[in-house]
């Protein structure tokens, strides 16, 4: 299948490694602004057409448009490939307002355009092997949870003004990180409901903006769980879930410059403790759960991962 990307950063650091080494699709086209200036000379695009303007890939023989932009951009492409109906791979938010999010995903099922959005941790091997592990019921049912992530974020240590650090525009820890803990507890536990929030907050530049989220969470068969979310100076981050069941116990954790590497799944029961190492093939570890994502997604129709990061922006819109 021939692809598009659209988009300079995360694409080329995330998408572009993970393409060129999967056989089922080919890189035609790379789009974003300023593309032609700075790779026009590169040999390694000597085959791929550089565009500035993602209006003119629609109109290219293309299968599937990956789009890795800003929330507001974002939205206005989605919007425009109704009339087009090309295969969409998209990041989150969906866009920079829950409402307007919402109208895309039935816009997306009405019009049935195979569509899948980028949720790092549900594609990560030592997370399938979780939510394997309370599938199954392997340790008997859940009975509590506690998430606690520590975030060392560049645009807000450093009090860069970017849609990074505006909530209003699909940035700040809710929306950039929040997102992905709500969808993979939901993935794990089944739907959240929200039932408390205590909130931390830092101004820079004219903007306050979130550093501290901490939510008491409750899910079907009386699971309840917390999760704590926060931005920190120093240090790398720490990502930490612990499950309790009711034979044994989970800790799924990692600490690491990189937000996916070196995580390790420890599974403790009685007799036993097992530890089990992430898988990683790449550079930034997030082009691992890539893969997996376009691996699958090139064999099946699916809106499961759209409709958790939907479910996750609606708890979010509560959080004021």
């Amino acid at each position: 299948m021939d692809v598009a990307i659209i988009g300079s950063n995360f694409a080329l650091k995330g998408y572009l490694p993970v393409l060129v080494k999967i056989k089922q699709y080919k890189l035609k086209i790379i789009c974003s602004r300023n593309i032609k200036k700075i790779y026009q000379n590169n040999l390694y695009f000597k085959n791929i057409i550089l565009e500035n303007n993602w209006k003119k890939v629609f109109k290219k023989n293309i299968k599937i448009i990956i789009i890795a932009v800003p929330p507001t951009l974002q939205e206005k492409i989605i919007n425009y490939n109704f009339k087009y109906k090309k295969k969409l791979i998209f990041e989150k938010p969906i866009s920079h307002n829950y409402l307007k999010s919402k109208k895309i995903v039935e816009l997306l099922k009405k019009k049935k355009i195979n569509s899948e959005i980028n949720l790092t941790y549900l594609n990560h091997d030592l997370f399938e092997k979780c939510k394997s592990i309370i599938s199954k019921k392997k340790l008997g049912r859940v009975k509590n949870y506690n998430i606690s992530w520590s975030i060392k974020s560049i645009d807000f240590n450093k009090k860069i003004k970017t849609w990074k650090t505006i909530e209003g525009q699909g940035g700040g820890i809710k929306n950039i990180f929040l997102t992905h803990v709500l969808s993979y507890c939901e993935h794990f536990f089944g739907p959240n409901r929200l039932n408390s929030v205590e909130i931390k907050y830092s101004r820079f530049k004219g903007i306050e903006y979130k550093r501290y989220i901490s939510l008491k969470i409750s899910n079907p068969n009386d699971i309840k769980g917390k999760v704590t979310v926060f931005n920190k100076k120093n240090g790398l981050q720490n990502h930490n879930i612990k499950i309790s069941f009711e034979k044994g116990n989970i800790q799924l954790f990692t600490k690491s410059k990189d937000w996916t590497k070196d995580f390790i799944l420890k599974v403790q029961t009685k007799n036993k403790i097992t530890k089990i190492k992430s898988i990683n093939n790449f550079e930034d570890g997030r082009s691992t759960q890539i893969y997996n994502m376009l691996k699958k997604f090139s064999k099946k129709n699916n809106y499961n991962n759209i409709n958790l990061g939907l479910n996750a922006e609606e708890i979010n819109s509560k959080i004021n």
